[in-house]
């Protein structure tokens, strides 16, 4: 998987993406939180459940039924009635399915389980260039989460400051009004 800051990036570049300008400043937060949240399964690791199982890593919590109940949670714990909006919510909702997708494109481990509880199968993208991030961060092992950063700069960073860049961009070209 990517790590904390490779995820936390995607939801941040999502929020200045398509939330707007008009967004509230808390919708940063709230992003970044969305995108991280499927990671909370990490603490079924201590049930001892068997590799692949739908309650451990990449399983129910990295689906897109998950993306949109975190999408809804961050709407109504985060967001008073008068700030939510359809738009905002689909930006938190991009941001919590976005670790899905960037988990199915690191390199080793198992799918993830975008459709659960449609389906129970897992999915891994054809080209996997994000490597993964170890834990716990000890000895020798931070070598590869130094290049495991690296990856994600090239991977999540460069990908996230285009985006960014072309929706302020958009935002700045305006058609033109056509008085004739």
């Amino acid at each position: 998987m990517p790590s904390l800051l490779g995820h936390a990036a995607a939801g941040l570049a999502l929020n200045a993406a398509f939330a707007g300008h008009q967004a509230p400043r808390r919708s940063w937060a709230l992003a970044a939180a969305c995108a991280l949240a499927p990671d909370l399964d990490w603490f079924t690791a201590f049930l001892h459940l068997p590799y692949g199982h739908v309650l451990t890593h990449r399983g129910a919590t990295h689906s897109l039924a998950a993306a949109a109940l975190i999408a809804s949670a961050a709407m109504l714990l985060g967001l008073r009635s008068h700030l939510r909006s359809r738009r905002l919510w689909l930006c938190l909702f991009a941001a919590a399915f976005s670790h899905g997708l960037l988990d199915a494109c690191t390199l080793g481990g198992v799918g993830v389980a975008a459709f659960l509880p449609f389906s129970g199968e897992r999915y891994v993208c054809v080209w996997q260039p994000i490597r993964v991030s170890p834990i716990p961060l000890t000895g020798r092992l931070w070598v590869r989460f130094l290049g495991a950063l690296w990856t994600e700069a090239v991977w999540i960073g460069l990908p996230a400051i285009l985006l960014v860049t072309a929706a302020r961009a958009a935002r700045w070209v305006r058609p033109v009004p056509d008085h004739a």
